[in-house]
């Protein structure tokens, strides 16, 4: 948990499972520890989640698209939106059923980020196969604009 630096007026113990106890507690960590420990924890790795913009913008740290497996946006996961053609990322209480089988986010209980990890990974490894083919692809595209674009340059937008 981090520990707040103004006033919680609304906890949204529903939707965060997030008590006032869990933010008073010791074990609450300030925001730039999190941000640290965090930060180590991602650095050469795999992020498997979803919407994880939100989650990356509430800790104002950033990782690299190619190292991104956010299964609100795998396009195979999302739905047309209206009727103009636009993609549009499913909820994952809607994936979780539609593509395990699973119900969870039950709104009687408080809502559990470990039960939404444990789903966004079910449903990464359900087509890990064909999702790494996809970036395998989108690394290479790249690197050959990069290639184009940048032959006197050295560039970090994707590993060599």
């Amino acid at each position: 948990y981090v520990r707040q630096t103004e006033a919680v007026t609304d906890y949204r113990t529903f939707v965060s499972g997030i008590t006032e106890e869990d933010l008073m507690s010791e074990k609450a960590l300030s925001l730039e520890e999190c941000r640290k420990r965090v930060q180590k924890l991602l650095n050469g790795k795999i992020l498997i989640g979803h919407a994880l913009k939100n989650d990356l913008q509430a800790l104002a740290i950033s990782h690299p698209w190619y190292n991104t497996r956010d299964t609100g946006k795998y396009e195979p996961f999302m739905k047309v939106r209206f009727d103009d053609g636009v993609l549009w990322p499913k909820k994952l209480k809607e994936l979780a059923k539609e593509k395990l089988g699973r119900d969870i986010q039950d709104d009687s209980k408080a809502h559990s980020p470990v039960e939404d990890a444990k789903t966004a990974l079910d449903l990464y490894k359900l087509v890990r196969k064909k999702w790494e083919k996809v970036m395998e692809y989108k690394m290479n595209k790249t690197k050959e604009i990069e290639k184009l674009n940048c032959s006197d340059e050295e560039t970090d937008l994707v590993p060599q």
